[in-house]
């Protein structure tokens, strides 16, 4: 096995890490409050905030989560990638899983529901998966 297909790994996992950094800081997760009829007032939160998951959007909380332990079991894959293709097609479906529950925000409130930072966050979650998905063919050219 040629290292074309780790490093590809690697940088996919490396975008998950740069979503998780953006995750953690307080400018991802929108929560929009209606102080009146005619009033909004929007306040923005780290993915992590236990604030929103009491307004009962989870998505993010469980985006983050997600996040982390694609990180976690990512690096093992790639330590052991010959060994490692039914971890490697967990780590890919938790990958979608996590992309869905990034967008969802999008399509309950438009625009207003999600930042910049969200859009990197899903953007780099989606672009993790794609390089996952060239390292976990099984025909890939550059075995």
């Amino acid at each position: 096995m040629k290292a074309t297909n780790k490093k590809y790994y690697w940088i996919a996992i490396m975008l998950q890490c740069v979503a998780l950094v953006l995750e953690i800081l307080p400018i991802g997760s929108v929560m929009v409050f209606a102080p009146s009829p005619d009033e909004r007032v929007t306040r923005i939160y780290s993915y992590f905030s236990l604030l929103p998951v009491g307004y009962a959007m989870v998505t993010p909380m469980l985006t983050g989560i997600l996040t982390i332990v694609i990180i976690v079991l990512g690096v093992i894959a790639v330590f052991k990638f010959d060994k490692s293709s039914k971890l490697r097609k967990a780590i890919f479906i938790c990958s979608v899983i996590s992309f869905l529950l990034s967008i969802i925000p999008l399509f309950l409130f438009g625009m207003v529901g999600m930042t910049v930072a969200s859009y990197v966050v899903s953007g780099a979650i989606l672009l993790s998966i794609c390089l996952q998905a060239v390292a976990n063919r099984k025909n890939n050219p550059h075995q």
